[in-house]
Formats: structure tokens, sequence, C-alpha cells
């Protein structure tokens, strides 16, 4: 298929686009070190620059194109022809300055052309950590950093994938599904943050969806009552904007105590989505961090560190759980520096940022008072409890219903005989939820071990949990309260 000077008009255009966002990125220290946070660490001293990261998006695009097709696609001239182009591009190397049109049309035809594709094809632009290897990295970075340039890279990478799909004149079903696909991968990238955890909103959410998931959750009854007061109040506060009334002066930084497994990041990713809904928030996704996260052994690193987490919360909510662990280190530790990053990016996005800290009352409450700026940012307290024994035994048949497990009356008598003593015995650190599922991961092991040699091992024996699966009441008390003592 023959290469017109048009269509080469149309590659030059993209290419000079592309690589002038590319160099003026090289030139951001954001950009630059946020790189560091996306390459694998063997990786760690090669200078990357956006030319490489964007060529090894533009690969993963004429890859994901070959897959749809799984082999029974012959790849046209055009196709191979704009891979070459842009590598060259991307390189400082225009192909059009070089080479009259005559002499592009024959380059595809060189016995080398094809060779050359597989090298491109193989080529290490950008080693990713494996969390991003099937991922488009240059969107991610751009998205996560809040870059200006976003748009411009993603709008490039789909254009990319359309010159691609339509080189051969005609665009069937699957090529448009994989447009689509393309659209939705660069447009809502994977966000990878080390030491952070990063929940998107889910497709097809409502807040009749989220506050019926917050109706559901096993306890929490004032935290529900207190969620839903705020989201009445919330929702009243939008409606008098709508009408030109005065609001008030809404503080959505929150303070979760309570001790572990009661909930805490459950309830923050559904305050975020809640957010969302009524307008207070951009994306409502929620990061989940702690110190790990935010503190960095070096001079000048936390700051960078903490930026990084903090930017990939606009938009949502930033959950940082032990939070009084940035006050712990004394006085030449880094997490200082760390909180002042977080209170200056509470003012710079205060209109699409939330904060919420978590971790046990006592300590939080101490965290909060050691800096004036947290006590002035943070207003809503929700105070998280233990489980009772009988929420416990709720938690306990969740998890069983959710992998197809059920209790006889015996073993559900002798485990709530469990629950009660461990309830009892509970102590500042007990797990709740999470002891639980432990718990539940144990009793699972024993009825694998107890029914393997029954033959035939029926749906109905794979299913149920007897009286002999669940161990031994006094034991298994004093190994679950010994053993989170010690942690």
């Amino acid at each position: 298929m023959e290469i017109s000077s048009d269509y080469i008009n149309i590659l030059k255009r993209e290419g000079d686009k592309a690589l002038t966002v590319c160099k003026s990125l090289n030139t951001k220290t954001e950009f630059t070190n946020t790189i560091s946070s996306v390459v694998k660490d063997d990786f760690r001293g090669v200078s990357y620059k956006a030319e490489h990261i964007l060529l090894r998006d533009v690969v993963k695009v004429f890859e994901g194109f070959l897959d749809i097709h799984q082999g029974s696609f012959k790849v046209v001239t055009k196709i191979k022809f704009i891979l070459v182009y842009f590598y060259e591009k991307l390189q400082g190397r225009d192909l059009s300055a070089t080479y009259d049109l005559k002499k592009l049309n024959e380059l595809p035809l060189s016995s080398h052309f094809d060779k050359n594709i597989n090298i491109i094809r193989t080529a290490s632009f950008f080693e990713a950590v494996e969390e991003m290897e099937n991922e488009f990295v240059l969107p991610s970075i751009l998205l996560k950093t809040q870059s200006e340039q976003a748009l411009n890279i993603i709008s490039f990478i789909n254009r990319i994938a359309l010159l691609i799909v339509n080189a051969d004149g005609t665009i069937t079903e699957k090529e448009r599904g994989f447009l689509k696909q393309m659209s939705d991968k660069t447009n809502n990238p994977k966000i990878f943050i080390k030491k952070a955890k990063y929940n998107e909103v889910p497709e097809d959410d409502t807040i009749e969806i989220v506050l019926q998931e917050l109706n559901e959750l096993i306890g929490l009854s004032d935290i529900k009552k207190n969620i839903e007061d705020l989201t009445n109040f919330l929702q009243i506060q939008k409606i008098r904007e709508e009408k030109g009334l005065k609001s008030s002066n809404n503080s959505l930084h929150a303070v979760f105590m309570g001790p572990p497994g009661t909930g805490k990041t459950t309830v923050a990713r559904l305050l975020g989505r809640i957010y969302k809904h009524l307008g207070y928030l951009e994306k409502g996704h929620l990061v989940e961090t702690d110190r790990a996260g935010m503190v960095a052994g070096y001079v000048g690193q936390t700051a960078i560190k903490a930026d990084e987490i903090i930017k990939s919360a606009i938009g949502g909510v930033l959950f940082i759980d032990e939070a009084y662990a940035l006050t712990s280190g004394g006085l030449n530790d880094f997490g200082s520096e760390a909180i002042e990053v977080l209170l200056k990016r509470m003012e710079d996005y205060r209109d699409d940022l939330v904060i919420v800290v978590a971790g046990y009352p006592d300590e939080m409450q101490g965290f909060i008072q050691t800096n004036p700026g947290l006590q002035s940012r943070f207003n809503r307290y929700f105070k998280f409890d233990h489980f009772t024994a009988v929420a416990l035994l709720d938690v306990f048949k969740l998890f069983a219903k959710k992998s197809d497990f059920k209790l006889t009356e015996d073993a559900e008598e002798k485990l709530k005989e469990i629950l009660d003593r461990i309830y009892e015995k509970r102590h500042k650190g007990f797990g709740n939820a999470r002891t639980i599922r432990n718990l539940f991961e144990k009793i699972i092991e024993r009825q694998a071990n107890r029914i393997i040699s029954i033959e035939p091992i029926t749906e109905e024996i794979l299913m149920t949990l007897t009286e002999d699966d669940i161990p031994e009441i006094l034991k298994t008390v004093k190994e679950i309260i010994l053993f989170e003592v010690e942690e």
C-alpha cells in the first residue's frame, strides 16, 4: 500500500507534537522524580527520558493490535512503517527529512525492514515494575502528577492506535472494540505507587449503591449513623448552594480512631465515593498508605515521596493508617517533613482532596495535638469500636458464604464459644475481622485434611464445616490472644 506525502505529513505533525511534549516533560523535576517510582529497582540508575517511555507505550499499542487478531492478520506495510517512523522520530531522527517519498516507499521493501521491526518490538525502552508491565506508563505518570500534558500524550497514543487500525482503509467491529479498549486504558490508567494502594471507584456507581453497601456492613452501627448524618448534611448544603443561599464551610478531612480490623479502610473507601456522588470530589478514589509510603531515609527525599502519594490522591481520599507514626521518630526524623508537605497540599487542593488519618484512639489524639496545623484541619472524628462476639460470628459466616462454605449447628456452637472467650479477653491490638479471617483460613485447612481421604468427595462434603474442623477451644483462644499481644 503506497505511502502518500499527505500521510507522511500526518505522521510528521503527530511526531513533532509528541516530541515537543516529551522535551518539555524532561525539564520537569517532578516528572523525572516520579519515573523512579514505576521503574524496576535494577534499572533505577538508568537515565530515562519521556521519549523512552512513550516509545514503550507505542509498542504496546502495536502489540495489542496484533493480539486481537491472534496471528490471523497479515500486518500491512503501513502499520510497520508507522512503528518505524515513530521509533526514529522519538529519538530525534526525521525520516521524512532524510528520504524523499520514493525512498520512503522503498524502505518497507528492504530485506532488513522486518528484522528492524522485530528489534523494535523486543527493545527494552523502559523497564516498568511488574504491576505496570501491561499498562500504559506515561499516561499513568502524568495523571498521577496532575500534569497538564497528560491529555496531549493520551490523545497522541489514541491517534497512533487509530492510524494503525485504519492502515488498511477499513475498521472492523473487533478493531472498534480495540480502539475503545485503548481509550479506556489511556484515559483511566492504572496508578501505581510504591508502599501505597490505589482503589478506583466502581463503574456505574451511584450514591444509592454506596449507602446500601454502608448499611450492609456488619456492626459499626454508630459509624453508619454518623456517615448517614454527614451525607444528609452535605446534600442539604449542596441544595442551599443551588438556591443561592449561604452554606457552611465544609471540612471533609477526618480522623478515624479505633483498633485494627474494624472497617476503617472500608468506610474511608465508601466515604470517597459518597463525596464524589455529592459533588465534593471529582474522582472519589482512595489511596491507602502509611509512614513507609511517605517517609524516606534521606534529606530531601521525604518531600518528593510524600508529594507523589498526596498528588495521586487529588480528586479523592488519601487514607494514612497509623498516622501517628509520622511523629514517632524523634527530633531528627523525616516524618515532620511529610507532615509539612501534607499540610501544604491540604491547603493547595482544599477543594478536591480529602485526608483521612487513622489509628488507635489515644495515639491519634496525641498525633493531632502535635501540630497546630493538624488541629485546625481535622475536626471530624469517627470512633470505631471492637466487634462484639455476635458481630465476629457474622463476619465468619460472611467469609464462609463468600467462599461456598456452611457451618453445621455443632460447629457453630463450638465456634461461638471460641469467639465469646476471645471477645472477653480482647486487648487494645485485637484484630477483629482480620483475626476472624485468619481463623477461617485455619478452619478450612483443617477441613481439607479431614476430607482428603473420603471417597467420593461430594459437593456437600466440600461445602460443610463440622465440629471436627473447629480447633480446640482453649488452645485456640490462647494462641490468638498471645499472638496478637506479641504483634
